[in-house]
């Protein structure tokens, strides 16, 4: 029954784990925020998955689940979905449930992978879809796994235009991953992300490469911490920093697979 893997799940949290969670997590009810690591969530998934089938299914049918740890948990199992179509039925069924960054940025489907990558013009689409949804989190979802295809075949560079045209979004979490997209975009397609690395002229124009003050001060501040971005580059990225309009507010950047936060 679902009821096992919630009192699993329970069974994993860390209090002042808890704590500090919450901290990261401004829009998440304290009260739902058990404290479980992530590691610890990922080999629970895989046993799941391996010993217990049913209950897994009967698990992700249950919804709302009651914690954080649990939403988190029934993406990891999404994740383990070879077939695109079901997992893309699945994912779809929760997308109420996307309400905050970790769940968004834990999503990273097997379906598209090695053998199943022939799925990827498949989740090209699905995430082109997420870019123009009104809810923020399914914006920020298209954002985060469209970077996926960075790599690969199915990468275009009209995906730097779409995923541009957030960049002047009120929704802050939105915002934060547009400036993490450019800031993967040029560290693995360079020649076509650095020509956005430059102000636009106006927040609501994506006629021309550029990208609005904030947005451009958080992507440049973050590519200048990459150890994949070369010195030389830097340099010239601190140049163009030098010239924007100063911002008085403290941003915070969050990465999926750190938690960390950088101060801009």
């Amino acid at each position: 029954m679902s009821s096992s893997i919630s009192q699993a799940v329970r069974e994993l949290a860390e209090p002042k784990l808890a704590e500090f969670t919450a901290k990261l997590l401004p829009t998440v009810d304290p009260a739902r925020i058990l404290g479980v690591r992530m590691p610890a969530l990922r080999r629970l998934a895989k046993k799941l998955l391996r010993e217990h089938p049913q209950e897994v299914t009967e698990f992700k049918a249950a919804i709302p689940h009651d914690f954080q740890e649990e939403d988190l948990l029934h993406v990891l199992l999404l994740n383990e979905e070879r077939d695109f179509a079901t997992w893309h039925t699945e994912i779809t069924g929760f997308l109420p449930y996307m309400t905050n960054w970790t769940l968004t940025d834990a999503v990273s489907p097997a379906c598209v992978k090695g053998r199943n990558a022939a799925s990827l013009p498949q989740l090209e689409r699905v995430c082109l879809d997420w870019l123009v949804d009104d809810r923020v989190y399914v914006q920020r979802l298209g954002v985060v796994v469209l970077m996926s295809l960075l790599g690969t075949e199915s990468f275009s560079p009209e995906h730097l235009r779409a995923v541009a045209a957030l960049a002047g979004s009120e929704a802050y979490y939105v915002r934060v991953a547009v400036a993490w997209y450019f800031t993967e975009a040029l560290a693995r397609q360079e020649h076509v992300a650095l020509p956005w690395f430059a102000l636009a002229y106006s927040s609501d124009s994506t006629d021309s490469p550029g990208l609005p003050a904030v947005a451009l001060r958080m992507a440049i501040t973050k590519a200048i911490e990459s150890r994949r971005i070369p010195d030389e580059l830097k340099a010239e990225l601190r140049q163009v920093r030098s010239t924007l309009p100063t911002v008085h507010s403290t941003v915070a950047m969050t990465s999926s697979n750190t938690g960390c936060i950088y101060c801009l």
